[in-house]
């Protein structure tokens, strides 16, 4: 079952005496000045900030400063950017100028070991950033009432969207493919900047969420 979205092309509009008139945003305005990419390296979270927050030791898997492409992993491209985060065909046309992205895995090697990745996304402009927020939150709560997804051989099945605060939204999945146990997947935004943060586990835990409001707070100072 697919799911018709035209999410992140659709701008939030009305039209009074014909024009078009922006709608007001449900994000506040914050006073955190325009972030550049020479900054996103050093907001990017270390191995002993990742222990702190999973209570684990973690290795990096791998380190891109490109986007994702999981779309063949996910049977409804719909939903992919509610499923993972940093993805290409998400982000496509949407105004993005640099990405940062890093997956860990639990350093005992443990086949049911944690997963962990943070993904710091930039945009021209706060507008920008706050726009795709917004388009992908009303993305993620669709796509949580879809309850027939196959993701990497098996299904997944989410629960309600979180609206952890006006910045962060969070979403979680039971899942039984490839991945096995509960999926977290957060997003929040900051000046001109879309933080996420994705943990999979055999149980059940914050850790995406924890990821992203650490990663929100850290950007918030700079």
């Amino acid at each position: 079952m697919a799911v018709a979205f035209g999410v992140l092309t659709t701008g939030c509009t009305s039209t009074v005496a014909g024009e078009a008139v922006k709608s007001r945003s449900s994000v506040p305005a914050d006073d955190v000045p325009t972030l550049e990419e020479s900054t996103l390296d050093g907001l990017m979270l270390s191995n002993n900030d990742l222990k702190k927050i999973t209570g684990v030791e973690v290795e990096e898997l791998y380190a891109a400063e490109e986007m994702n492409d999981n779309a063949d992993m996910v049977s409804d491209l719909d939903c992919l950017g509610a499923i993972y985060p940093g993805e290409d065909a998400v982000y496509e046309d949407t105004h993005w100028t640099s990405v940062r992205d890093q997956l860990l895995l639990e350093a005992s090697g443990a086949d049911d070991g944690r997963l962990v990745e943070q993904t710091l996304v930039l945009f021209d402009n706060a507008d920008q950033a706050v726009e795709f927020f917004e388009s992908s939150k009303e993305n993620w709560r669709q796509c949580a009432e879809v309850k027939d997804i196959e993701v990497e051989d098996g299904p997944w099945v989410p629960d309600k969207v979180v609206d952890v605060n006006e910045r962060t939204i969070s979403l979680k999945a039971k899942v039984s493919g490839t991945l096995s146990g509960t999926c977290g997947h957060a997003m929040g935004v900051v000046s001109n900047l879309i933080v996420e943060g994705f943990s999979c586990d055999v149980d059940d835990n914050d850790d995406a969420q924890k990821i992203t409001a650490q990663l929100l707070q850290d950007a918030a100072e700079q």
